[in-house]
């Protein structure tokens, strides 16, 4: 196929577009400036300069593509997340960004596939339940609620014809070693500390990173329409998790640094969104796709990183 990928350098475009390369398909990918075209160029794609928010060149770059990656997102720093004008770009990359490439693609006579990296941080809290986008209740702090306007223009998108695909991977949290939040706390538990998010028997189902990118693939080849989730396969509570990380830095524990120092750090909309417990299946997108995770939990991953 010849791909169409926005956030190519990001977090999850980079072995998003590394895989892409494996599989042989043309990749275009956005660029904003010289050094991320020279990056994109390193990783296997072709540059185009465009800009979420100018559709002229969203219709210029995606010329001739079949499918349409949206992996660009603007999250805010840890130290920023508690103001909620920090969130105002990606509010506009998720509800502008998404309409405009969407209305493109519609507008275009080849792409026919749309793909979007969501999450499911938005569930409402389900204690030790398995929960997916069948069975759980929405619940969207306001920093996440442009992320349900996104799926719904990828909807959109699916709802035009018989044979556009629109495809919504609601995902975890990311972590891996290029993450920097994962070096971050691999380096907090290397000096015995850990910050807890939630309670100890609160399920925090997470992604590695790589597994997130084989995932977009999986439904790149065999996704139908429809919003999935993806994550690991057997998700920790934050009391496992934090054993885990201890046994990865070869501690016999961690000491747990007070929760309510969150409250300097991050909106009282976010406190409560990552003290909700989330124990997420993928069994819908695995037998979709066939799609399995390779680090099935975090013991395995934590060890990985350190």
């Amino acid at each position: 196929m010849k791909v169409f990928v926005t956030g190519g350098t990001g977090v999850l475009g980079r072995p998003v577009i590394r895989a892409l390369a494996r599989c042989g398909h043309t990749i275009i990918a956005m660029a904003r400036n010289p050094a991320k075209m020279e990056a994109l160029r390193a990783l296997g794609a072709e540059p185009v300069g465009a800009s979420l928010f100018d559709p002229s060149s969203l219709r210029d770059g995606m010329a001739g593509c079949d499918a349409v990656l949206h992996l660009a997102t603007r999250i805010p720093k840890t130290s920023d997340m508690k103001s909620a004008t920090a969130w105002a770009d990606n509010d506009r990359i998720r509800d502008e960004g998404t309409r405009n490439l969407v209305d493109v693609a519609l507008a275009s006579d080849s792409v026919k596939t749309f793909i979007y990296p969501s999450v499911f941080f938005m569930y409402a809290d389900g204690r030790d339940t398995w929960l997916s986008a069948r069975s759980a209740k929405l619940d969207p702090p306001t920093p996440l609620r442009s992320t349900l306007t996104a799926e719904n223009h990828v909807a959109r998108f699916a709802a035009h014809g018989s044979q556009n695909r629109g495809i919504n991977l609601r995902f975890g949290s990311f972590y891996g070693p290029s993450s920097r939040d994962s070096q971050e706390m691999i380096a907090m538990a290397r000096k015995g500390v850990v910050m807890p998010l939630a309670s100890g028997g609160t399920y925090k189902s997470m992604i590695w990173i790589d597994d997130a990118a084989s995932a977009v693939i999986a439904a790149l080849n065999h996704g139908q329409s429809g919003t999935f989730d993806v994550a690991e396969s057997e998700p920790f509570t934050q009391d496992q998790a934090i054993k885990a990380l201890a046994t990865a830095v070869g501690r016999r524990g961690l000491f747990k640094l007070p929760r309510f120092l969150l409250r300097f750090a991050l909106h009282s909309d976010m406190r409560g969104l990552l003290g909700r417990s989330q124990r997420i299946t993928s069994q819908e997108f695995s037998e979709m796709t066939g799609w399995q995770a390779e680090v099935a939990n975090q013991t395995e991953g934590w060890q990985r990183i350190a």
